[in-house]
This record gives structure tokens, C-alpha cells and sequence, in this order.
């Protein structure tokens, strides 16, 4: 029973939407395809920035150059007890939701789930955001130039958020 009740939500709510237009004696149809029209001008107005961090993603997957990004830093991270796998997922996560689901498929398949790596992986994955992924496509949408401060603020979050799984794992918390 609550199966169905939940399955007719949105046709009874389409259908709701329909009667009310009618009752008031509204162009529902006409609504229906301006705001199908305002939705496409949306899409066409941040396309640019999906392609744009795409492409970047790709770039830094396929030419290796987290690896070499990385390469440096890692005797300081195993002096901090950081496993060296979660850093692409670090690198990837304020970018884009499936390349950073990638890296922690990654580190599950090479590593497990309970193992260090990927109880700070899961918990990383599902405490930081999109950060740039979601500001370029919200500031692509309303037409914004400058951030102002959303980036560095986004950033931050993610930041403390990395720290504090890493944290919690290595003081065996979680």
C-alpha cells in the first residue's frame, strides 16, 4: 500500500496541477512548454562549464597528472599516517561526482571497504561536495562572473571535511 501511495505522488501531483489550471481557467499547456523552453535556455546557458570541467577532469584522469601531482607529497603523508589512494579522491571530489565515485571504487576494489583508505574514502565521499562542479553550474545558470566568496568558502568546507575523516579513521572512531 505505501508503494503505491508513493508511485502516485508525481502523476497525482501533475494531475493536481492540471485541474487547478483548469478550474482557474489558465493555458496550462502553454505554462507546460514556457517553462520546458526557460529549462533548455538554462541548459544552453551552462553547457559551457559542464564541458569546460569534463574535459579538465578528463585531462587530469587520463594523463596521469594527479600521479605526478602527488608523487612529492607522498613521504610526508605516510609520516601523517594518510594512505597515499585517497588522495586522487581528494583531488576529484570538489570536481565531479563520478570520477571522485571512480577513485573511491577504486580504493574499495584495491584495498576494501574497512580498510583504512576506505573508511576515510566513504567518509570524504559523503561528506564534501561538488564544490566547483556545483558553483560553475549554479553561477553558469544565473549568468554570475564573480564568486565572491563561495569558492574559497566551498573549498574550506571540503578541506575540514577531509580532515576530519581523516581524523576520525586514524584515532579509530570509525
Amino acid at each position: 500500500m505505501l508503494n503505491y501511495i508513493i508511485q502516485s505522488i508525481i502523476p497525482l501531483t501533475i494531475l493536481l496541477i492540471i485541474l487547478i489550471g483548469i478550474k482557474e481557467k489558465k493555458d496550462v499547456f502553454k505554462y507546460f512548454v514556457d517553462g520546458a523552453l526557460s529549462g533548455l535556455k538554462v541548459v544552453y546557458n551552462i553547457f559551457p562549464y559542464i564541458l569546460a570541467i569534463t574535459i579538465a577532469i578528463g585531462l587530469l584522469k587520463e594523463t596521469g597528472a594527479i600521479n605526478i601531482i602527488l608523487y612529492p607529497i607522498k613521504p610526508l603523508l605516510s609520516k601523517l599516517n594518510i594512505p597515499s589512494e585517497i588522495l586522487p579522491l581528494c583531488i576529484l571530489r570538489p570536481l565531479s561526482g563520478g570520477a571522485s565515485m571512480s577513485a573511491v571504487m577504486d580504493i574499495f576494489k584495491n584495498l576494501g571497504p574497512d580498510s583504512t583508505a576506505g573508511k576515510m574514502a566513504s567518509i570524504i565521499m559523503s561528506a564534501n561536495e561538488t564544490t566547483l562542479y556545483t558553483v560553475t553550474v549554479f553561477l553558469g545558470a544565473v549568468g554570475l562572473k564573480k564568486s565572491r566568496g563561495i569558492i574559497i568558502a566551498g573549498l574550506c568546507a571540503d578541506f575540514v571535511a577531509t580532515i576530519t575523516a581523516i581524523l576520525l579513521v586514524n584515532l579509530g572512531v570509525i
